[in-house]
């Protein structure tokens, strides 16, 4: 299912480095200390945060973390968690 966006427009997908911005996010680190965990600027993260709240619609990082749990994209203490495939990869094909 394509998400669409507050236009109506689909929503770009995320790249695996936004994917890994929100899972640093969902951890509690900041900007900051996620540019010093990456080893990337501060501001390659701000940006990056910045393009995942326009795609995701959220406008704070309580709203992405709730955006990417009621998708699967991060799981919280055994909550949520599924088994997805690697981003890239095939769905199951079902007989």
């Amino acid at each position: 299912m394509v998400e669409l966006d507050e236009l109506g427009l689909p929503r770009p997908g995320l790249s695996e480095r936004e994917l890994e911005i929100i899972e640093l996010v969902a951890q509690g680190l900041t900007n900051q200390e996620i540019a010093s965990t990456l080893m990337i600027s501060k501001r390659t993260v701000d940006n990056h945060v910045s393009n995942v709240f326009h795609k995701t619609g959220a406008k704070n990082r309580v709203a992405l973390l709730n955006w990417a749990m009621d998708r699967g994209k991060i799981c919280r203490d055994g909550f949520n968690c599924c088994a997805l495939p690697p981003a890239g990869s095939q769905p199951p094909q079902i007989s």
